[in-house]
């Protein structure tokens, strides 16, 4: 039995998955390797963005330049931050995402229903993830880029 020429990929052949299913990945990852509630990312004024009631809470969230955490310390007292769908957020880790110039674009959002510590090595994690995030959306202008480009111009 042979495979139809649709299932079969040529080995130097490469398919990018597109910009979508990038962000739902490190959004998966996030979840998992934080072991958190939910892992959001929003970018700002771009219309990107699920809109679920995770995305709608991170959304209305204060954007800073710089990874912001809250609470600062960890305690089972402290009182909820807010309420997503079945959960009150009582956590969240806020990380910008910038775009090639620099410039704030949206950022990644860490949320929990319970306190808990983040550590140094947790920021460095969160920079790695959103430092993926940011290569994704380079890569996706430059691939919008190249498909808009005149092929007779070079």
């Amino acid at each position: 039995m042979s495979a139809s020429s649709a299932d079969v990929t040529n080995p130097g052949e490469q398919q990018h998955e597109s910009f979508a299913d990038a962000v739902a990945r490190i959004e998966r990852l996030g979840k998992s390797l934080f072991g958190v509630t939910a892992c959001v990312v929003h970018l700002h004024d771009q219309g990107y963005g699920l809109h679920t009631p995770a995305h709608q809470y991170c959304a209305q969230l204060p954007l800073s330049a710089a990874l912001h955490v809250m609470p600062e310390k960890s305690s089972p007292f402290s009182p909820p931050l807010g309420k997503v769908d079945n959960f009150e957020v009582r956590f969240y880790a806020l990380h910008p995402l910038r775009n090639r110039t620099g410039n704030v674009v949206g950022r990644v959002a860490l949320l929990h229903e319970r306190t808990r510590a983040f550590t140094a090595g947790d920021a460095h994690w969160m920079t790695d993830l959103v430092a993926l995030l940011e290569r994704e959306m380079r890569f996706s202008v430059q691939e919008a880029e190249l498909a808009h480009a005149d092929p007779l111009i070079e």
